[in-house]
């Protein structure tokens, strides 16, 4: 799709993007870290020592990283996907952009406490009580590493990679001409966040027994989530929504704290 702009070449649109989504890889560790020995780990792999476990832990999302990095390069400025640290963005859209970004993202925290709070009588003592222990756990530590996995990794492997590359691919098969349809990139965006929703389900799973209600909370207010940050990818740049995801653990930390005072 052609842009009106030149295209930088490869290295300048996955280098840049990589590092920021290894940078949060890294930090997970400050979440990881404490909570290995609490894991129910197996028996062989509860026998290796802390630092060879956090390795194994960190495979899967390093390897993700490496993958949405690269699909992201590849692929979102064909359909018009930008970023600005992968110089496919000729601005940064000016002030309004990133106040936009984190206005949105502290809004989205209010939200999903709020629906979070609405829909947490109906899920089970267990639950309220796990909520009540990691308001309570809440620390500089698991903010810095859910602001960076979450505003960095995650958003370069689900809208980046995922996102990009599943409308490509519809954009594709529709011919490939032009600027892909509203509806292409509202399915991408869908499906990105259901991926991204998904993706927190064995999180779920290492803490408690899902049930049915847990479940279809953790993928509905993912899902919203998801959906916003897809939104401000298409409508301003990556940049955007990681910003917003960061902000919306800054605003869940903020409401932590009020919480336990």
């Amino acid at each position: 799709m052609p842009t009106s702009y030149p295209t930088p070449g490869f290295g300048r649109r996955v280098v840049p993007l990589l590092a920021l989504a290894l940078a949060g890889v890294l930090a997970l560790c400050l979440k990881v870290w404490p909570q290995i020995p609490a894991m129910p780990l197996p028996a062989e792999v509860a026998a290796l020592p802390r630092a060879a476990i956090l390795a194994l832990l960190l495979v899967n999302p390093l390897l993700l990283a490496l993958l949405g990095a690269a699909l992201g390069a590849v692929l979102a400025h064909r359909i018009g996907l930008r970023s600005l640290l992968a110089g496919t963005a000729p601005s940064g859209g000016g002030r309004v952009v990133w106040w936009t970004a984190a206005a949105t993202g502290l809004g989205l925290a209010l939200l999903i406490t709020a629906l979070d709070a609405l829909w947490a009588p109906h899920l089970g003592a267990e639950w309220q009580a796990l909520r009540q222990r990691e308001a309570q756990a809440a620390s500089l530590a698991t903010l810095i590493s859910s602001v960076l996995y979450g505003g960095l990794t995650e958003e370069v492997m689900m809208r980046w990679g995922l996102m990009s590359l599943v409308a490509w691919g519809l954009w594709r098969l529709g011919g490939g001409r032009g600027t892909p349809a509203r509806w292409v990139i509202a399915l991408a965006m869908t499906v990105a966040a259901l991926a991204f929703a998904t993706g927190h389900l064995p999180a779920l799973a290492s803490l408690l027994a899902p049930t049915p209600g847990l479940v279809a909370r953790t993928l509905l207010l993912n899902t919203l989530a998801g959906m916003v940050f897809g939104w401000l990818y298409w409508r301003h740049h990556l940049e955007a929504a990681m910003l917003a995801h960061a902000t919306t653990h800054l605003g869940f930390f903020g409401v932590a704290l009020l919480l336990t005072r």
